[in-house]
């Protein structure tokens, strides 16, 4: 059997300038054509992760939906006095707790797992207000606090149990304390 290339060349190298042989074969055209095929599924793929998810924190209670979709989670939601707590339970293990006040608001959320939660998801507008914080505390074992107006995140945590909250201060309603967002 005769090939057009060297069998050991996996398709990804072929970045070289092809051979005639090869334009000949379509060997050349057919692997650039599956190569291209590829790259554009993948970079589609990454392009529509990597889209903008719908705000939480500060956002009202529809979006809780929409985390609970983009997480693959169930729900479970528990009243309390002043505030209702909506529980997203992923397959993998992660629980985030969103904490809505009672005009419909998600003051505070908090997570914990196996893995780091989509942070830009959770925190939504005041995601890029804590990534540029010039207000952060680290501490040991991970842990990370930002104070940054009335937006507070802490999270801390190692490989396979990650944890935190995030809350905006201003916005807890009356009766509610920081230690009820757990």
């Amino acid at each position: 059997m005769r090939f057009s290339r060297p069998v050991s060349k996996p398709l990804c190298c072929l970045t070289t300038t092809p051979r005639d042989s090869d334009h000949r074969s379509g060997a050349w055209t057919g692997a650039r054509s599956a190569l291209l095929a590829v790259t554009i599924f993948f970079g589609a793929t990454a392009a529509s992760l990597s889209l903008p998810a719908q705000a939480s924190l500060g956002a009202g209670v529809q979006t809780v939906e929409l985390d609970r979709q983009q997480i693959q989670a169930t729900t479970k939601v528990t009243r309390r006095a002043a505030f209702a707590v909506h529980e997203l339970q992923s397959a993998g293990g992660a629980l985030v707790r969103e904490y809505v006040s009672p005009s419909g608001v998600v003051f505070g959320v908090s997570w914990g797992g196996p893995t780091m939660p989509n942070l830009r998801q959770l925190l939504g507008a005041h995601f890029d207000i804590f990534v540029s914080s010039p207000n952060r505390q680290r501490g040991g074992h991970g842990h990370l606090v930002v104070h940054e107006g009335s937006l507070v995140v802490e999270s801390g945590g190692h490989m396979r149990s990650f944890h935190g909250r995030a809350y905006l201060s201003d916005a807890l309603p009356t009766g509610v304390t920081v230690d009820d967002i757990q």
